[in-house]
């Protein structure tokens, strides 16, 4: 099985194919608002990561752009001029730790995108931390409600 990412000595960029490609795609058109997401490993940041995603692969697919947080703190594939060069980046943390946004000021330290701590819009019916502790159908409905104030936040009434 072949890797879709490239490099091949220390001094070389960092390309993710699939990363590149989606970039190129993204960039053809009007800037869009581009979503970033914590990826934290706890189920506050899984709800985050499927939040970020139905925002932008279903709900917003036209208005907004996914942004790969690894490829964007450590890669050359084109991400971080994806959040350069957006009307606005919205950064959903999982959290009060805002972890992706302080990833992303690692290399970029100017950035100060819009944020929204899921976390703030829910109760769970426990303190999960493992992302297979939390069932499916809260995680579904925590993130449809983030998904929500997302674009209630962000995208409704916008023109991008």
């Amino acid at each position: 099985m072949s890797c879709c990412c490239s490099k091949k000595s220390e001094n070389e960029l960092r390309i993710c194919g699939a990363g590149a490609e989606y970039v190129k795609k993204q960039r053809e058109g009007a800037p869009k608002i581009a979503i970033l997401c914590c990826e934290g490993g706890c189920a506050k940041g899984e709800i985050a990561r499927v939040a970020a995603n139905k925002t932008a692969y279903l709900f917003e697919k036209n208005n907004s752009v996914r942004v790969c947080l690894g490829e964007a703190a450590t890669g050359d594939s084109g991400f971080i001029e994806l959040l350069k060069s957006a009307p606005k980046v919205v950064a959903v943390e999982g959290c009060f730790l805002k972890c992706g946004t302080e990833i992303i000021r690692k290399r970029f330290p100017e950035f100060n995108p819009d944020i929204l701590i899921a976390s703030d819009y829910y109760k769970p019916k426990s303190d999960y931390f493992e992302i297979y502790d939390i069932p499916t159908d809260e995680l579904e409905q925590h993130s449809n409600s983030i998904v929500t104030e997302i674009r209630k936040a962000f995208f409704l009434n916008e023109s991008v």
